[in-house]
């Protein structure tokens, strides 16, 4: 049990909104208290403790524990975590639409005296609600960090008669290059995918498969890989 005096915050409170952001710091329980505070942030085993400044109107009721409200958990998320990391639980509390792009600007500008408070606002130009999973907002940001053009999330892609044919991860229409994150070991739908994207590959389009694997251990092969492709293909107006 928490303290009185005490709220869930960080990536528990994601968790509690159902945001799986796949980071090992979430299994450890991310506890707040209110600054000051006579505790002076005491670590326990297996909590996070931080002493953060909110507000009554931060906080909301879960369950009997206080918790940190969705926009307060982006913006303090953003402060605390990596760019990328940040970036990850605020495209997923987005996408779940609870949280807006301009409800969380809004929320930064009434609280500038905070610390970090500019890495939310370097963050906010590149939050996308589209995003449907941690690992393509990482992918997504990989790219753009290396310099490469940013690219579309979800796009669908029809056939020749408007059917539809496939919908993508990260895509760049103009030069028909898709970049699909692969996270399934199920047999039926890596079938499925690989049936998909030969369909994508007789459209004209090149298809690269990024997976954790290749995220994590060789970044800079993904990186070269898309650049290469890019610079291969042809521009086609969309």
């Amino acid at each position: 049990m928490l303290a009185d005096d005490a709220f869930v915050c960080g990536l528990t409170a994601a968790w509690l909104y159902g945001i799986d952001v796949q980071d090992g710091r979430g299994e450890l329980v991310w506890v707040g208290f209110r600054t000051p505070n006579s505790r002076r942030g005491r670590q326990r085993p297996g909590c996070f403790v931080r002493e953060i400044t909110v507000l009554d109107d931060d906080l909301v009721r879960w369950g009997g524990v206080a918790v940190t409200t969705p926009v307060r958990t982006a913006f303090d998320c953003i402060r605390w975590l990596s760019p990328v990391e940040g970036l990850v639980v605020a495209d997923a509390l987005a996408h779940d639409e609870l949280v807006t792009v301009e409800s969380l600007a809004a929320y930064t500008v009434e609280h500038r005296p905070l610390r970090n408070v500019r890495k939310v606002d370097r963050a906010l130009g590149q939050i996308e609600p589209l995003t449907e999973s941690p690992m393509e907002t990482r992918v997504r940001l990989l790219l753009v960090r290396a310099g490469l053009p940013r690219p579309l999330p979800q796009h669908v892609v029809l056939d020749h008669v408007g059917e539809f044919v496939a919908r993508l991860d990260l895509a760049y229409p103009e030069r028909r290059l898709a970049i699909e994150y692969d996270g399934s070991f199920h047999w039926n739908q890596r079938r499925a995918d690989d049936r998909r994207r030969e369909a994508l590959r007789e459209l004209g389009w090149t298809v690269l498969v990024v997976s954790a694997d290749d995220y994590y251990r060789t970044p800079e092969t993904v990186i070269a890989k898309v650049r290469r492709a890019l610079s291969r293909s042809t521009y086609i107006a969309v």
